[in-house]
């Protein structure tokens, strides 16, 4: 395609020099060629126009801005609103203050779980007894003279011990010595005037001995005794129910504390002689077990909690006496609760009639 081509006279050229140059004069574009003047126009037309372009841009950017700041502000008036809320309630006046009010409660909050891990650590160590058992067993005690006393007692043993120790390594080279004196090379007299002067040593070690082994054996009594002076009170109940559970062929209980783990042993009549539970006859056992759960129930009713007694045929283990005993127990135990026996042997029911009496039993056969 030909280029267009625009004729013009010569007047309008004049027209159009004139009203360049009057633009340009305006701007205050240099003087010079009309042509030359008009494209200097022409550049700064297209230099607005960008800028144009820029501002517009710009302007945009701006709107945004500000409509995020608008959102902003909402912002952190809800959040000082919230907190003006916390603070309230906290009783704090500014942020420093709700600072240190956080850190107070962190340092609360880290000492209730030290707590309940301390607690969980003592029912764990309590010999099956819940926390407020355990309060109310050492209640009665003064816990720091017992303290004093364990860990005197303790120290005196281990120095007892260790006496012994000595006096028994001491013994033991003396019987070397003197028997180096026997077998030995030297001369009859001197061997003669060492032996009995080992022999004098050795009673005197013996002596030594014998009184640090006598003294051993008495604190380890001492510290018996403190323990059972000292023993929970269900434990000591258990004991005096066993005890006439088994018509006195048992004394009481007691815990055995030295091993890696407490064990239950029963303490026989003559006081001295102490069996496993996994040594007792069946009947004996059913007679333990039974003196611990009475024990538990009254400590159940004591405290208000006065569930019935279900027993089912609890006595078939039992002989005749024993069985009197039970039925006893059991009489005493209805004074403050109710107390359900069940049984399939006549005889039973004969005892416990002989033992509770017509007008207090209540008998129910089932055909």
């Amino acid at each position: 395609m030909a280029p267009t081509r625009f004729a013009c006279s010569r007047s309008s050229l004049s027209m159009l020099s004139i009203r360049v140059g009057a633009i340009a004069e305006r701007l205050g574009v240099a003087a010079g060629e009309p042509a030359a003047r008009l494209a200097m126009l022409k550049a700064r037309v297209s230099a607005a126009r960008s800028a144009q372009a820029v501002l517009a841009g710009m302007a945009e950017e701006e709107t945004a801005l500000e409509r995020r700041i608008g959102g902003a502000r909402a912002t952190l008036e809800t959040a000082e609103a919230a907190l003006a809320s916390v603070l309230a309630e906290a009783g704090c006046a500014d942020r420093t203050e709700l600072t240190g009010a956080i850190e107070r409660s962190r340092a609360v909050t880290a000492l209730r779980t030290d707590l309940a891990e301390i607690e969980r650590r003592i029912v764990e160590e309590g010999d099956g007894l819940s926390l407020d058992e355990l309060v109310v067993a050492c209640s009665a005690t003064d816990a720091g003279e017992a303290a004093a006393s364990a860990s005197s007692l303790r120290s005196r043993l281990a120095d007892l011990n260790a006496a012994v120790d000595a006096a028994a390594t001491a013994h033991g080279e003396a019987r070397k010595a003197f028997q180096s004196f026997e077998t030995g090379s030297t001369s009859a007299a001197d061997a003669a005037a060492e032996a009995e002067q080992a022999r004098a040593e050795l009673e005197d070690l013996s002596e030594h001995y014998i009184l640090k082994r006598a003294q051993a054996v008495m604190l380890k009594w001492a510290i018996e005794r403190y323990r059972e002076r000292h023993q929970d009170p269900l434990l000591l109940r258990a004991g005096e129910l066993f005890a006439k559970l088994t018509t006195g062929r048992y004394a009481s209980l007691k815990v055995d504390s030295e091993g890696s783990s407490p064990r239950l042993l029963g303490l026989r009549d003559d006081g001295r002689t102490v069996v496993e539970v996994g040594a007792m006859s069946e009947g004996t056992t059913d007679q333990l077990f039974l003196a611990l759960r009475l024990a538990a129930l009254e400590r159940s009713v004591a405290a208000g909690v006065a569930l019935p007694f279900l027993a089912d045929d609890l006595f078939v283990n039992f002989d005749d006496d024993r069985a009197r005993a039970g039925f006893e127990v059991l009489a005493d135990v209805a004074r403050t609760t109710q107390v359900l026996f069940f049984t399939h042997h006549p005889h039973l029911v004969a005892i416990a009639k002989s033992v509770v009496g017509a007008q207090l039993h209540s008998e129910c056969a089932l055909q």
